[in-house]
């Protein structure tokens, strides 16, 4: 099957994407490399469509405020008009909402040194007032709230910040990403430990874990290898799968995994179902970021085209293709029996 083909929508941003997020009425929202901002209907059809300051690195919804770290800067949109810019200390990264604030993280990165030397975290009013900011040595490299706020940090100090309370895990390796599952929170090291929030240690990878997505019953972790290893929640491996470095991976509708891999100039999407076979591929430009939400999948790429799949087209396609296929099955199987008599 051409994954292109059987894309649902197709838009372009005009730059590199560098984020995406679909909302609950299955709305999109893409931002770019250089600060591009837009958002299509459930239809496709563009309803509105800003300038921020620089790259577009997370968004974040709370309630009509559309709200992105953009640089230096947290920008914060209402009905596609700017409502209030706030610079923050070094590069704007990670976004959350948390007891009615709005919490952002900020890095400085030491060129000299060639690592992150001071960061910190920011409370803001959904108004935009600056309520608090707490600076640190660690850079948050994952951020999640709901009853609690969790900050999981790299060097010195590593471990994850609970409600502004230190905690170790299961490994003193600098975290460097995590997610939020059903049932507890993950978080992936650069030793290649995938730990849980409660310290125990889920498994072990041989490489640093890039980044993690939960599944029904389980997880997929990307690794620095560019293996992809999917396990249940109790850390029995499912399946594995090798390749090119991964830009993005995310779990869809029917328990799929797809999968954005990237070469030198080039990239692919490769779809996988829940024992880890090879759906279908597709040779396509870089792949930047991807997204999974309400029967729908998206990616960006670094010719700034947004591709987005939705679930009934997605299966229509692929039964079309594999009725086609048995077809040329039963035709080459009918030829091979003439030839024989």
């Amino acid at each position: 099957m051409d994954l292109i083909q059987a894309a649902w929508m197709i838009r372009d941003l005009g730059q590199p994407v560098s984020a995406l997020h679909i909302c609950e009425d299955s709305s999109l929202i893409a931002g770019g490399w250089d600060g591009a901002l837009k958002k299509w209907d459930s239809e496709g059809g563009l309803l509105w469509s800003v300038e921020c300051e620089d790259r577009i690195e997370t968004i974040l919804l709370v309630k009509e405020l559309v709200v992105v770290t953009s640089g230096l800067h947290i920008t914060c949109i209402c009905e596609g008009e700017i409502q209030w810019i706030h610079p923050l200390e070094g590069s704007a990264d990670l976004l959350s909402f948390f007891e009615g604030q709005i919490i952002a993280t900020s890095s400085v990165y030491d060129i000299e040194h060639g690592d992150f030397m001071e960061s910190a975290v920011w409370r803001f009013s959904m108004e935009g007032e600056l309520i608090q900011v707490d600076r640190m040595d660690e850079k948050p490299w994952f951020l999640h709230s709901d009853d609690q706020l969790v900050i999981g940090l790299g060097r010195p100090k590593c471990g994850a910040l609970i409600d502004n309370n230190h905690q170790s895990l299961a490994t003193d390796s600098p975290v460097t990403c995590g997610v939020s599952g059903t049932e507890e929170i993950l978080i992936g090291h650069a030793d290649g430990t995938i730990s849980s929030l409660s310290g125990s240690e889920i498994s072990k990878e041989p490489s640093s874990i890039e980044s993690l997505i939960c599944t029904e019953g389980g997880f997929v972790s990307a690794l620095e290898s560019g293996d992809l290893v999917a396990r249940k929640a109790s850390g029995s491996e499912l399946w594995n799968a090798k390749g090119g470095q991964v830009a993005t991976h995310s779990a869809s509708f029917n328990n799929l995994h797809w999968c954005g891999r990237y070469e030198v100039s080039s990239g692919s999407i490769e779809v996988r179902d829940a024992e880890g076979k090879l759906l279908t591929s597709s040779k396509t430009s870089k792949p930047r970021v991807s997204i999974a939400a309400q029967n729908r999948v998206a990616f960006g790429f670094e010719d700034g085209q947004v591709l987005l799949w939705e679930k009934g087209l997605f299966e229509r396609r692929l039964k079309e293709d594999s009725e086609s296929s048995d077809g040329r099955r039963s035709a080459l199987a009918a030829k091979l029996r003439s030839l024989r008599e």
